[in-house]
């Protein structure tokens, strides 16, 4: 029977041991294109327990276990960290675990990293940390690399990491707030304006009189208001 097409069975089958090697040999069908920890349950915990610890010298495998992440899998949280930078390649917290840490602006910190490594689902999806399973699923499956146990793991670390991230704008919360904080450059797009207050001194000459005042009071009353009075 050479030659002959196989059977949908006999396809489906030879389909399921495919995927079935590809994930014995690391789940990946090409590479994955976003980090992922495969105990995003422990990374979950991780980063709700981390801005309350002491910042150590290093975060390795045995600082995860001192931490109480004692099972394998827990150190598949580290490559996530340091994608984002926020641990460098030997495990050093950098400035940006330090901005992590800070007490109400942390989750921002956390934001900005995140739309720096995930910048094309940002491109693609609106609002991605409050989007469906299924528009993530679709982004990941087109955008990404690995199997579906890889995909899987990639979406479950990016929804761990938005769930204890803010992505709020600052140029939005200026503007709610109705305050000035600082400087801003003419080719921001910032459109209010601040209360200005002029205070105008008038200095009379000696010796006018009531129509001379009079005229002087017209004269400025049209030039900075434009009316006359």
């Amino acid at each position: 029977m050479n030659g002959l097409p196989l059977s949908n069975m006999a396809k489906k089958e030879s389909d399921k041991k495919i995927r079935r090697s590809k994930e014995k040999n690391g789940g990946t069908i090409g590479t994955p294109t976003f980090p992922y920890s495969t105990k995003t349950k422990s990374l979950r915990k991780f980063l709700e327990m981390a801005p309350g610890r002491p910042k150590p010298p290093k975060i390795t495998t045995d600082t995860l276990k001192v931490w109480g992440f004692r099972d394998a899998n827990d150190a598949s949280m580290l490559r996530v960290l340091k994608e984002l930078q926020l641990l460098s390649p030997g495990g050093e917290p950098t400035d940006y675990y330090v901005a992590f840490m800070t007490q109400g602006t942390g989750p921002e910190a956390l934001g900005q990293r995140i739309k720096i490594v995930y910048e094309k689902l940002f491109q693609n999806v609106t609002s991605p940390e409050k989007a469906s399973n299924e528009e993530l699923q679709n982004f990941f499956n087109i955008h990404s690399g690995g199997g579906e146990k890889t995909i899987k793991y990639q979406i479950e670390t990016f929804k761990a990491l938005a769930d204890h991230a803010s992505f709020n704008d600052a140029g939005a919360d200026i503007k709610k707030s109705g305050s000035l904080t600082g400087k801003i450059s003419s080719g921001s797009g910032f459109k209010q304006e601040p209360d200005i207050r002029v205070d105008l001194h008038i200095h009379l000459p000696e010796g006018g009189s009531k129509s001379d005042y009079e005229s002087i009071i017209e004269n400025i009353a049209k030039h900075l208001y434009g009316r006359d009075l």
